[in-house]
C-alpha cells in the first residue's frame, strides 16, 4: 500500500502529533479512519470515485464493520466519506495499490459504523477521493436509508408508502443488561421472553393462524438474554394492526445485571397514522423513563417493575 502524507492529507501543522478524534457521536464511523474537522478544499479537476461497490443500500442503526469498497483514479491518495448534512466533518483513510485490471485506477475499502447520530429516514452517503494536497474531487453520490430496528416500522422509514405497525411499544436501556419488556394485554395476557405473543395456547402451542393474525402482538427480540451481550439493548412488541380495545399495561423487568449497577431505561408507545397525501408515518404517543439497580435483578420471578399504561380505542 502506497504510504499516505498524514500532514498533507489531514491539512494539520507537521508537529510530529495528530489528534485522533473518536467521533462517537457522528452518524457514520470509520474506527480506521481520520475525522476532519475542515472541509477539505474542493477541485472539480481532482481526483475521482470511478466506481463503488456495496451489499445493500439498507443500513441499520448500531451496525458495524459495513463495508464499501471500489475505485478511485490513481491521482488519489486518500478516500473520504460523510453523510450529506449530518455530522461533522469528512473520515479518511488511504487509498490502496493500482488496481491491474483497471489501468490508471486504485482500489479503496471503507469499514465502517452506523452510529447512534443517524436518523432513520433516506440519506445521501458522499465519496471522495483526495489529492496529494489535501483537495477533495467532486462528490459521488449514494442514496440510502438508514433504519433503527429499536423501532420496527416495515421499512416505513425508507419508503413513506408502506404502512408501519399499528401499535408498537419499545423499551430501550443504556448499559449491558438482560432487561426484558413485558407488555399486559387487557386480557390479562403476558406478552414477554417466556410468551413472546399474545396469542392463547391450545395444549402446548399457539395455533398458527393466530400467530400469523396482524392483530397478534408479537416481541421482536429477546435482548442480551442470559447477559449474551448484543449490542441492541432494545426490546419491542408489534402489533401490525390495531389489537384489542383496552388499557395495555407496561413493565420493564430486570432479568439479569450482568456485572452492572444498573440501568437507566425508556419505555414509548408509538401509532401509525394515515396523512392526507396517502403516505404513513409511524408517531410517538407516549414516553416514560426510570432507572433499575442490581438489586432488583428477579431472575424472572418476581413482580416486574410497573413502567406506564397505554389505552388502545
Amino acid at each position: 500500500m502506497r504510504t499516505l502524507a498524514l500532514c498533507a492529507l489531514l491539512l494539520v501543522a507537521c508537529t510530529g502529533e495528530v489528534e485522533q478524534q473518536i467521533g462517537l457521536f457522528e452518524p457514520i464511523r470509520v474506527p480506521d479512519g481520520e475525522l476532519l474537522d475542515d472541509e477539505p478544499p474542493l477541485t472539480e479537476s481532482g481526483p475521482k470515485v470511478t466506481s463503488l461497490d456495496t451489499s445493500s443500500g439498507i443500513l441499520t442503526v448500531g451496525q458495524r464493520d459495513r463495508l464499501l469498497s471500489g475505485r478511485t483514479t490513481e491521482d488519489a491518495h486518500a478516500i473520504a466519506v460523510r453523510f450529506d448534512g449530518l455530522g461533522s466533518g469528512w473520515w479518511v483513510r488511504p487509498v490502496q495499490d493500482k488496481n491491474p485490471m483497471y489501468p490508471g485506477e486504485r482500489d479503496f475499502q471503507l469499514r465502517h459504523d452506523i452510529g447512534g447520530g443517524a436518523p432513520p429516514g433516506v440519506h445521501t452517503l458522499l465519496l471522495s477521493a483526495i489529492d496529494e494536497a489535501g483537495r477533495r474531487g467532486p462528490a459521488f453520490e449514494l442514496e440510502v436509508c438508514i433504519r433503527d430496528d429499536g423501532l420496527p416500522d416495515n421499512l416505513n422509514a425508507c419508503d413513506a408508502t408502506i404502512p408501519p405497525p399499528a401499535l408498537v411499544i419499545t423499551l430501550e436501556w443504556d448499559q449491558d443488561v438482560d432487561l426484558d419488556l413485558v407488555v399486559e394485554t387487557p386480557g390479562g395476557k403476558k406478552i414477554g421472553h417466556a410468551t413472546p405473543t399474545s396469542g392463547e395456547k391450545v395444549e402446548t402451542e399457539v395455533p398458527g393462524g393466530v400467530v400469523k393474525d396482524p392483530t397478534t402482538g408479537r416481541l421482536v427480540r429477546d435482548s442480551n438474554a442470559g447477559c449474551a451481550i448484543d449490542g441492541r439493548n432494545s426490546e419491542s412488541v408489534v402489533f401490525q394492526e390495531p389489537p384489542a380495545p383496552g388499557t395495555y399495561l407496561v413493565y420493564a423487568d430486570l432479568f439479569d445485571a450482568c456485572g452492572a449497577p444498573g440501568t437507566l431505561f425508556s419505555a414509548a408507545v408509538y401509532r401509525r397514522v394515515e396523512r392526507d397525501d396517502g403516505t404513513f408515518a409511524l408517531v410517538e404517543d407516549a414516553r416514560t423513563g426510570g432507572a433499575l439497580v442490581d438489586l432488583q435483578a428477579t431472575g424472572g420471578g418476581a413482580t416486574p417493575l410497573y413502567v406506564m399504561a397505554s389505552k388502545q380505542p
